[in-house]
């Protein structure tokens, strides 16, 4: 019994012999921590930019997701009505432009043509005046001209005439006598037929006068008529005159129109701009009516639901809490003693206390302050009291071939970095 006594002794004392030994050298080759813990990049998942009641939540807590995947969603009621809103605000705006457009194609046939049919018409207009204020001169000088001249040979007609008659009526008498003094033989028949003779010149002088009084009074009528033609053609010229005013009138008319064009092209325009505005805002609306169903920014399980059915979610307040586990890394914190033995590239290991399993690690990035530097209250050292604490540098281990179930972030790790 003695000797079993002894025996174990032996073996206990070789035992902590050989595990103070392994302790040494582990601690002489490696740096070792346990103040270490498993991390990944978490994402807040929160509405972008729409706020409102949550009405649905698509997965559960701890439960794993794919990119894109729905997570919750907002009650989009409210979207919905200023989207119906815009577009019928759309709709009318387009029958507008329409409008706009086929009054304008409308605007660019008529008005000019318009302004030619004017020009036209006022171009004829004064053509007319021109023409018959030439017919009106022509009229008026053969007027005067006509009138001047029957005036003159109207009385000379009629004094002509009057001794003619006088002359006629005298050779009338003696024609008279003569015949009877013929007749008893106290004249010869050559005294009778002189006389006879100039009976009948004076005859043929006062039918010669008659025919030149009917010729003047003719030329008097004449004149009345032309007179009646000239007033004729000042009553023409004077309401050709009165059309060249209203096409004139006309024509200014159609060229003040011709503004309604730019004013159509300036409601045209200002109607397009309202349009791109109202797309623009349709696109807006559109895009947060979408982001009232919120998906899951990366692959990866739900670690945290901050929100419930009802609540009421706005920008940057979280709903669920995703990290994605092929972002797992080691965050371990190390002695400032000891942090001048590790550099980016330092290999090592890594034990895992979820899965009790160790596993290849190796260094990415050492920190370059320590962790008390970002601590809320910080140390005030400046009354002389001070006690020293050692700080601590925080560096990023990554990890190789870690199975699925052993990513647990937050749960505790031992480091085991090699000195270099």
């Amino acid at each position: 019994m003695r000797r079993l006594f002894t025996l174990l002794g032996l073996v206990a004392v070789l035992t902590v012999t050989a595990w103070f030994g392994y302790f040494l050298y582990l601690h002489y080759r490696f740096v070792v921590t346990d103040n270490a813990f498993q991390s990944a990049n978490f994402t807040a998942v929160s509405t972008e930019d729409v706020s409102g009641k949550i009405v649905k939540l698509y997965v559960k807590e701890f439960q794993r997701v794919s990119k894109g995947q729905p997570l919750f969603k907002v009650d989009d009621s409210s979207y919905r009505e200023r989207l119906r809103q815009v577009e019928a605000q759309l709709k009318a705006v387009d029958a507008q432009i329409e409008a706009a457009k086929l009054r304008l194609s409308r605007l660019q046939v008529q008005l000019p043509a318009s302004v030619g049919e004017a020009e036209a018409a006022l171009s004829g207009a004064k053509a007319s005046v021109s023409a018959l204020g030439r017919q009106l001169s022509e009229a008026e000088a053969n007027y005067r001209a006509t009138l001047a001249q029957a005036q003159a040979a109207v009385p000379a007609a009629r004094s002509a005439l009057e001794a003619a008659k006088v002359d006629l009526e005298r050779w009338r008498r003696r024609l008279e006598r003569y015949r009877a003094l013929y007749e008893r033989r106290v004249i010869s028949l050559q005294q009778f037929e002189d006389v006879k003779a100039a009976y009948y010149k004076a005859l043929s002088a006062y039918r010669a006068a008659e025919s030149r009084l009917v010729q003047a009074d003719s030329s008097l009528k004449k004149a009345e008529a032309l007179k009646e033609q000239v007033k004729a053609l000042e009553a023409r010229l004077k309401a050709v005159r009165a059309k060249v005013v209203a096409y004139g009138q006309r024509l200014k008319a159609s060229e003040a129109s011709l503004k309604q064009i730019e004013e159509t092209r300036a409601l045209l325009k200002e109607l397009l701009a309202r349009r791109k505005a109202l797309v623009a805002q349709e696109a807006q609306v559109k895009l947060l009516l979408s982001h009232t169903l919120v998906r899951s920014p990366v692959s990866g399980f739900v670690a945290k639901r901050w929100k419930e059915v009802g609540d009421f979610t706005s920008p940057g307040l979280p709903v669920f809490s995703v990290y994605d586990p092929s972002s797992f890394y080691v965050l371990a914190w190390i002695d400032e003693d000891k942090v001048r033995f590790i550099r980016n590239g330092t290999e090592g290991r890594v034990e895992l206390e979820t899965c009790g399993r160790s596993f290849k690690a190796r260094v990415v990035a050492v920190g370059r302050s320590a962790g008390s530097v970002f601590a809320l209250i910080p140390r005030d050292t400046s009354q002389g009291e001070y006690t020293r604490v050692v700080q601590r540098v925080p560096v990023k281990i990554k990890v190789f071939n870690v199975p699925l179930e052993c990513v647990k972030p937050g749960t505790n790790v031992t480091v085991y970095l090699r000195k270099r």
